[in-house]
């Protein structure tokens, strides 16, 4: 029996494969390095598979403690198999993240074939597997990743759920591993499962009480590790830190407002009250902001990639068209399944614009993704249907032509240009140094690290694969003492590494037997004191621009 395929049967397997390949090629290099938070994954899921606890000490915990924050668990478990394999590098850390995003592009069209169709879940799949703002973070060990198949899985099971009770169940434990994912699921959760359940009630209530009770416990079960954690005050710590405005940037911009008011309208229009509403207000417009969907992006050049926008300028149109699509459905018997999207893109923002720069952060709105690509997909479906005359046949040809080049303009500025020009916010440097000072450890009696780029005891530990239990015996805490060494303040791990900045003149530090790590930018700003007779240099990294990055020297 031979297999037949048809023409765009055999077109979509092309561009399944292609987009497969571009979520693994070229790994290790693309982002350029190791973010300090990914170093910070991978050294949690490596103490974890070495030691039994995180790398504080503490057993198979679900709230991770790190040298800054509390971390959620979900990534910092997924990767353990995979640093296994891997060993702790950039493939051990990243891979599971890829992974989950090919997940997650199934669950797109399973989902969208539930509700839409199998031409529109094949259209949404494959909008998602090139998205630039899916593909960003699934090629990077961070939550954001993590997050995407819970609530695909999710929303796909509660719906079926409504007709097998067995999926209702699978919802349950879908959505409440999600939440220990990422942070921002706990606010969209309750109200998107809520919604759900108000909507799909005439359905669920055949099941009968004890059932939806029990699918219900099943839920609170999974996630009661989590509500414990919340009642410590774990998971709520790293929100306290990144909250939408503080106490004393509230008080100034009443204060400024109230600076020309009088009378009733003083107290009126300038409050706490109407201060923090047009800080909300704000985020959530710009969460919508055809600058931060089509054009700019986020503005931290980790999560979206220069001159582009989190979605295609193509999208424009399609998105357009799939809202309008979905609107007219509204008057139509399968309503339901287009309100459900409304309704999702709706509150997609919340938890992210509760936050300082909310309006634009990406890995916190990456819930807005999801509906967004279903009405960009039901939009392409649109044009494909149509009855084209010959005006409509040239029209397609072009937006055909440029959808390919937009998305080919994309994957060229992702893969050879933004690795370059985003190199500062990756933390590049730190593998090449740290890997160099390693390989020469063995000759130096103390080695000096400098602080001052970012604080290099994580990458230290990440780079050098350090014993964690060893580690968990000698580190005392990460506390600067001034004048730890003559010419150096910090804080040491053991009696041979040592961790801070360094005193100027840094040449006062270079003594028999001492190796010191100094920052390019902040201790060597007169390249010319290596000419000293006293100094040796032994390495220099460098950015891709040619910035001098890190001196390492010794005594001469």
């Amino acid at each position: 029996m031979k297999l037949k395929i048809s023409k765009s049967g055999a077109l979509v397997i092309v561009l399944l494969a292609i987009g497969v390949f571009l979520r693994i090629w070229n790994l290790n290099h693309v982002p350029v390095s190791l973010f300090g938070d990914e170093i910070d994954a991978g050294l949690q899921s490596y103490s974890i598979l070495t030691t039994g606890n995180d790398y504080m000490g503490n057993p198979f915990p679900v709230m991770f403690r790190s040298f800054a924050e509390y971390r959620l668990p979900f990534l910092l478990y997924l990767n353990i198999p995979f640093i296994k394999i891997f060993g702790l590098n950039e493939w051990g850390v990243r891979i599971g993240s890829v992974l989950l995003g090919l997940i997650s592009v199934y669950g797109m069209f399973l989902l969208s074939k539930e509700l839409f169709g199998k031409r529109v879940a094949v259209i949404a799949a494959l909008l998602l597997l090139y998205s630039p703002w899916h593909l960003i973070f699934a090629r990077q060990a961070n939550d954001p990743a993590m997050l995407m198949p819970f609530v695909l899985f999710g929303t796909l099971f509660f719906i079926k759920g409504s007709k097998e009770y067995k999926f209702l169940l699978y919802s349950a434990v879908t959505w409440g591993l999600g939440i220990y994912s990422y942070a921002t699921l706990s606010l969209f959760m309750p109200l998107f499962v809520l919604f759900l359940f108000i909507f799909y009630f005439d359905k669920l209530k055949g099941l009968g009480i004890k059932k939806l009770a029990f699918a219900a416990f099943l839920g609170l079960l999974v996630i009661s590790p989590y509500l414990n954690e919340s009642f410590k005050g774990s998971t709520t710590r790293r929100i306290s830190n990144i909250t939408l405005i503080s106490q004393e940037e509230r008080e100034m911009l009443v204060s400024e407002g109230r600076m020309w008011a009088r009378g009733i309208w003083r107290k009126a229009f300038y409050n706490k009250y109407t201060v923090v509403g047009e800080k909300l207000f704000n985020n959530y417009t710009q969460a919508f902001s055809a600058s931060f969907l089509f054009s700019d992006g986020d503005p931290n050049p980790r999560h979206s990639v220069g001159g582009f926008g989190q979605m295609y300028q193509f999208e424009i149109i399609t998105v357009f068209i799939g809202i309008c699509v979905s609107v007219a459905a509204l008057k139509r018997r399968e309503r339901k399944n287009h309100i459900i999207f409304f309704f999702w893109l709706v509150v997609a923002p919340l938890p992210s614009i509760l936050t300082e720069g909310g309006g634009t952060h990406a890995p916190r709105l990456i819930l807005m993704l999801p509906p967004l690509i279903i009405f960009s997909a039901m939009g392409i479906d649109f044009l494909l249907r149509l009855k084209k005359p010959l005006l409509g046949k040239v029209f397609m040809i072009f937006f055909t032509v440029f959808i390919i080049f937009s998305v080919s303009r994309f994957m060229h500025s992702f893969f050879v240009i933004w690795p370059n020009e985003s190199w500062r916010f990756w933390h590049y440097g730190f593998s090449q140094t740290i890997n160099y000072v390693k390989s020469v450890d063995s000759e130096y009696q103390k080695i000096y690290f400098n602080n001052t780029y970012e604080p290099m005891l994580k990458q230290f530990l990440f780079y050098y694969k350090y014993d964690m239990n060893l580690f968990q015996k000698q580190f005392t805490g990460d506390v600067h003492i001034e004048n730890l060494e003559e010419g150096f303040d910090g804080f040491s791990l053991g009696d041979r590494y040592f961790f801070g900045d360094l005193k100027k003149p840094i040449e006062q530090l270079a003594k028999p037997g001492y190796l010191i790590i100094a920052s390019g930018e902040k201790d060597v700003t007169n390249p010319h004191i290596f000419e000293n007779s006293n100094l040796k240099l032994l390495d220099v990294t460098t950015s891709p621009y040619m910035d001098k990055i890190f001196y390492v020297y010794t005594e001469n």
